[in-house]
């Protein structure tokens, strides 16, 4: 154990790029040999379906742990703006466009609350989030009753599960285009460098005129605005909301930004490595249901394996620095 965490940390610049791109290609291979429908074309839509959701939330969460900062929250935002938009349908017959509009609003408010908590009370983003998980999941509940929310969108429907071009699922595509844009904005944009800078020190991103404040806010915001839009989607696609239903995205967003190869600590990664990640714990749950892997022993199996890939991954010597 010890010769392997010495390689590791001797070949960090190649195995942080590499590893998880490795991991995704043994894992094709391995699987295509189980079953060689893994590669046809329709489960390589149906795997892009899947993935669509996931890709959404990860993709926004990058923008805060890229500040050093982490947003515990997301997968009760998922569930609380999903269960809303539910409501809102059966009970006041609201539109795919209003509909649309206000989940990517609640969802903005509640990364907005977010970042009162962090940047005006200065409550840890670790707490301060751990708590609005907590306060925003009870939320659901009540607004659901404790039992299913069902509500019937054609239109919707169709938007979450349907396809425009082809086969090629619309959920795909408008997940593509909100990581294409993410990236931009993350790697090119004024918001994205001041963002690494925020991770890199944030005395020091001060002192350079940066506007901390504003930079951190935009990113909880961002954040809680995407989840909004992945809770639309995964709630459109069975017409039921549900309690708890975007729980499992928390983890498995934070190990796809982790294994992309964004630390913890901030200030170093980017949104673009975010799909590797997110493509690794897709391909996986994919393929072990291909695989016809009893459902038990698929949830242990990608624990491991994503213990496995983020131990390979992550900058030990960053650690003390996560805020």
């Amino acid at each position: 154990m010890e010769i392997a965490r010495q390689f590791c940390s001797r070949h960090r610049t190649i195995i942080n790029p590499g590893g998880p791109v490795l991991l995704l290609l043994t894992m094709v291979i391995v699987f295509t040999a189980i079953n060689p429908r893994f590669l046809s074309w329709i489960n390589l839509f149906n795997l892009m379906r899947q993935s669509s959701i996931l890709l959404i939330v990860a993709t926004g969460i990058t923008f805060v742990i890229l500040m050093g900062s982490i947003d515990l929250s997301v997968g009760a935002i998922v569930t609380f703006v999903a269960i809303s938009s539910a409501v809102l349908i059966r009970d006041f017959g609201f539109s795919p466009g209003a509909i649309v509009f206000a989940a990517a609003t609640i969802g903005a408010l509640c990364g907005l609350l977010n970042a009162i908590l962090v940047l005006r009370l200065r409550i840890p983003s670790f707490v301060a989030t751990l708590s609005t998980m907590t306060i925003i999941g009870g939320i659901s509940t009540w607004i659901s009753g404790g039992v299913n929310v069902f509500f019937r969108s054609p239109d919707l429907t169709w938007i979450a599960s349907g396809a425009m071009i082809g086969r090629i699922p619309n959920s795909g595509i408008l997940a593509l285009l909100i990581f294409a844009v993410a990236s931009f904005v993350g790697a090119r944009s004024h918001f994205g460098r001041s963002l690494f800078a925020i991770g890199g020190g944030g005395v020091t991103a001060r002192l350079s005129g940066i506007d901390v404040l504003r930079t951190k806010a935009i990113a909880f915001i961002a954040s809680g605005m995407l989840c909004g839009i992945a809770g639309l989607l995964l709630v459109a696609r069975t017409s039921t909301g549900t309690a708890r239903m975007g729980d499992d995205l928390l983890l498995q967003a934070i190990a796809a930004v982790v294994m992309g190869g964004t630390a913890l600590s901030g200030g170093s990664g980017g949104v673009y490595r975010t799909l590797i990640g997110v493509l690794v714990i897709a391909v996986l749950q994919n393929g072990l249901n291909i695989a016809g892997v009893h459902t038990y022993i698929q949830i242990m199996v990608t624990g491991l394996i994503v213990i496995l890939a983020v131990t390979i991954t992550l900058d030990r010597s960053r650690l003390a620095f996560i805020k």
